[in-house]
């Protein structure tokens, strides 16, 4: 299917794949409120980033001539700045390509760009409750001296016991997510896929349509 991360296989027989019977597969919504919403997570990063180019700027311009300190700063942190916000688009736009939710009459599959895989079962949905989109991997940025991380976004999501695969190359979230719960029973893992993965917020959401149509209890 077109927009389908290739080599989407079938993990076991229950999980259909894209385009068969009862499936429907959905992307986070490319809309320029999506970048926004991103971009915010970045603020702190951006806003240390801009106050030291501001005062290397500003140094580099007094020494130049005398009284351009200022807006020569001001420039040079604003340049720099800018290319720096160019980082968490790309990484944005690479997001909404490879990031698929597809839905059945099994349950919900998110897969992205990175690898991560959830699965998650109708009836091993628990709740719908805030979820963390995690955007970076924990660890912080030296900026001027200052350790800065990149902020983890809130939505609203789906909430159970399901199944996660974590890629090679996450090893830093392979720890977060040990620490997560499981149940005492199956041994199944706490998992949540937001609504926000499957199109924009609100209760128009695809994802959130699908949930009423298969755990209309969830709404009550």
């Amino acid at each position: 299917m077109e927009g389908l991360p290739q080599g989407w296989d079938r993990v076991s027989p229950e999980w259909p794949l894209p385009g068969e019977p009862g499936t429907q597969a959905f992307h986070p919504s490319g809309g320029a409120g999506t970048y926004l919403r991103y971009l915010l997570a970045f603020s702190p990063l951006l806003g240390v980033f801009f106050v030291v180019f501001l005062l290397l700027g500003s140094i580099l311009f007094e020494t130049i001539a005398s009284g351009t300190g200022m807006t020569g700063g001001i420039v040079v942190g604003a340049i720099a700045t800018l290319c720096l916000a160019v980082t968490p688009v790309i990484k944005t736009r690479r997001m909404i390509r490879g990031t698929t939710v597809l839905t059945s009459p099994v349950g919900v599959e998110l897969r992205d760009h990175i690898g991560f895989q959830v699965r998650l079962r109708w009836p091993d949905v628990v709740q719908i409750d805030r979820t963390l989109d995690r955007i970076s991997a924990g660890r912080g940025v030296e900026v001027g001296g200052k350790n800065v991380q990149v902020k983890d976004l809130e939505s609203r999501g789906l909430i159970g016991w399901g199944e996660r695969v974590v890629p090679d190359q996450a090893a830093r979230m392979r720890q977060v997510f040990a620490a997560q719960p499981r149940h005492p029973r199956t041994g199944a893992e706490l998992v949540a896929v937001s609504f926000q993965a499957a199109g924009a917020d609100g209760w128009d959401n695809p994802l959130v349509l699908e949930a009423r149509r298969h755990r209309p209890d969830l709404f009550g």
